[in-house]
């Protein structure tokens, strides 16, 4: 390891006295070094090399991250970093081209982060044209969740236990083969690949009482499709026919004994958890086919649609043995011990639809509706066969259970947009959504079923206003007042507008802002919800044409959140108020001279959780040789906040990298 960081630090000073094309008059002597030219776009036709050009063009970038010090909680600088020391490739992006043409004709291939940053990314573009385009995306993610302070009512005893964490890996992979592209019919296979291992922390509820225990995860789903594109002038069509396959195992276990996060008595007795073993395993599958249509049958009109019908189906098998002192509410005894035997099936067959008719009546009008539908019905069956100790006696008991689950949800829109001057265009619409949804009730209510309902009025308008290419500004605003909605923090009677708006001084100047705003209200007894969050934001970007070897962002946002309602405390079980407030300040500014980029960003907010997060930076570019720039860069990352200091940490951060071009 020792060579290589010589290698990296010295093959720039050699590079000194090597040899220099000579340059044109016409060129400054010194210029900044340029980023790697764009890979042509994936869709655009195979070319091969024209006489004279080189079969390989790219950049490839690769270096070593030094990180001298992670100083403070661990833990919270891998759920908000997590970035780790050694060699990396960074970033490598390239196209090659056959002139041959025997197997392909032109090759794309992206890459990113590899060597042990927690996500990593492939992609891989072949194609030979008229004949087929194959195409590869892979992408890794290292996700890690353990913040002491979330999810975790017993903060208040000294316990750091992140009580919904995660350390898992997620990967994707997602490959697909277009035969005849750019035809008037192209057939096409794919297939894509979701997985997710690792382990964390989970709840194992009893009814009365949720103990956090440590968890192992592993889910798997793989989706395989075939389908036909077929393009005829001003029709469109795709027909697509698929499958999936789904498997989900998890384990928790606790050696005890654990307090659960209700501390409290209960009937004159804690309810301590003193041993768990619980496993349960997921198989599923599913077809599902598709339709998509996009046809301009007049000059005045646009017509886009989409079908889809699934029908997914899961088996289910879980155990359970724990020990402990628990309550049960169908026999109104404590039990010391319990074994759980569950076996299960659930089917899904799930319908969902949209179209968008968009017409042209008037040169100045366009008039868009929109209607969407989606629909499902859950229909699942278990038996349950549980062993309990109550009173130092057995008590089997044998239950079949049926659960069910109907959503109906429905969405029509239409929108006026009207050129009022050739600058100024002004948008109308009301939107409506409906739908209805049962499911089993809470056992406490005395009924099978429960169910709700859904209505909501929504007005809409807007507004755009232009001048040439200098000045841009666009408006959105919606509000609605409904007394019917599915969960205690869906939109109800709420506000929300967003205005952008961007202005050119000159060629080299920018301005940019933006503003958003969102108000929602459930004023139910049970629920007293009250939400607010508004953001402000202003850029500036100065690029000067005279002045190639220097730049300028800057960025700064407001933003402010409000929020009340009413929720059950854990450890009582008791209705309380949950009130949050948040003031947040953040600025980014860059600055480039040179060789040299200057800046960094940094994040301050005042309210239920100050918070101050600092991440400079330093960048120096050397051109050592026409295709070879020597790059370094130092980070700092620090984030402290007031009421939670057992979060804080600092990291110092070294990069230095070589990019090759061709």
């Amino acid at each position: 390891m020792k060579t290589l960081i010589t290698f990296l630090l010295v093959l720039p000073l050699c590079a000194q006295d090597a040899p220099k094309p000579a340059q044109d008059a016409n060129k400054p002597a010194q210029e900044p070094a340029k980023p790697a030219e764009a890979v042509a776009p994936a869709a655009a036709p195979a070319e091969a090399a024209p006489a004279g050009e080189s079969w390989l063009k790219g950049s490839l970038q690769i270096g070593y991250r030094w990180i001298p010090n992670i100083d403070g909680s661990l833990n919270t600088y891998r759920s908000v970093v997590n970035l780790g020391e050694g060699l990396r490739l960074l970033d490598t992006d390239f196209t090659l081209l056959n002139p041959s043409k025997r197997f392909f004709d032109r090759a794309d291939v992206h890459a990113s982060s590899w060597g042990g940053d927690p996500y990593n990314t492939l992609r891989v573009d072949v194609q030979k044209s008229g004949a087929y385009r194959l195409t590869a995306d892979y992408r890794s993610i290292a996700y890690f969740n353990f913040l002491p302070s979330f999810a975790d009512p017993s903060l208040s005893q000294g316990l750091l236990l992140d009580q919904n964490s995660f350390d898992t890996r997620i990967r994707t992979t997602d490959v697909q083969l277009d035969l005849l592209p750019n035809k008037w019919i192209t057939p096409y296979v794919g297939f894509s690949r979701n997985t997710q291992f690792g382990r964390g922390i989970t709840g194992f509820h009893t009814g009365f009482n949720d103990y956090p225990v440590a968890s192992l995860y592993s889910d798997q789903t793989n989706t395989y499709r075939a389908g036909v594109r077929i393009e005829l002038g001003r029709y469109h069509v795709t027909l697509e026919q698929g499958g999936t396959t789904f498997k989900d195992d998890q384990g928790a276990s606790d050696a005890g004994p654990n307090a659960g996060n209700f501390t409290g008595l209960f009937l004159g007795s804690t309810l301590p958890l003193n041993s768990l073993n619980e496993l349960y395993r997921v198989r599923g599958d599913s077809i599902y086919t598709k339709a998509l249509l996009a046809a301009n049958p007049y000059s005045w009109m646009s017509v886009t649609g989409q079908f889809v019908y699934a029908k997914p189906r899961t088996d289910i098998n879980y155990t359970e043995a724990s020990t402990g002192t628990f309550y049960l509410q169908r026999i109104l005894q404590f039990y010391s011990a319990g074994q759980d035997v569950l076996v299960g099936d659930a089917n899904l067959p799930h319908v969902s639809g949209s179209l968008t008719v968009e017409l042209r009546p008037l040169r100045r009008l366009r008039v868009v509706e929109y209607w969407m539908t989606d629909r499902f019905h859950n229909a699942a069956n278990a038996l349950l066969a549980e062993n309990l100790i109550v009173s130092g006696a057995p008590l089997t008991d044998q239950q079949l259970l049926s659960d069910r689950l109907v959503l109906n949800s429905n969405r029509e829109e239409i929108d006026a947009f009207y050129d009022l001057l050739p600058q100024l265009t002004l948008r109308g619409g009301y939107r409506f959504e409906w739908g209805d949804t049962q499911v089993r009730a809470p056992i406490l209510t005395g009924l099978a079923l429960q169910s709700a309902d859904l209505r909501r009025n929504v007005g809409i308008a807007g507004v755009n206003y232009r001048i040439g290419q200098k000045l841009r500004i666009t408006g959105d605003a919606e509000g609605s007042s409904s007394d019917q909605t599915y969960f205690r923090t869906s939109l109800q009677n709420y506000e929300k507008a967003h205005i952008r708006a961007s202005y050119d001084l000159s060629a080299e100047w920018r301005l940019a802002a933006d503003f958003s705003l969102l108000n929602n209200s459930n004023p139910a007894p049970n629920v007293m919800l009250d939400y607010s969050a508004k953001i402000e934001s202003a850029s500036v970007f100065w690029t000067p044409k005279a002045i190639k070897w220097a730049n300028l962002l800057a960025d700064y946002s407001r933003s402010a959140v409000r929020s009340n309602i009413i929720y059950l405390v854990p450890q009582t079980l008791s209705p309380t108020p949950s009130i949050y407030r948040d003031n947040g300040h953040s600025l980014s500014v860059v600055a480039g001279i040179k060789w040299f980029s200057l800046g960094g960003s940094l994040y301050v907010s005042s309210g239920s959780r100050p918070t101050t997060y600092y991440q400079p930076l330093a960048r120096f570019n050397w051109p050592v040789y026409k295709h070879v720039e020597w790059i370094t860069e130092w980070r700092w990352y620090s984030m402290a906040e007031d009421f939670y200091g057992i979060e804080n940490f600092r990291s110092n951060q070294l990069t230095t990298s070589l990019r090759f071009t061709r």
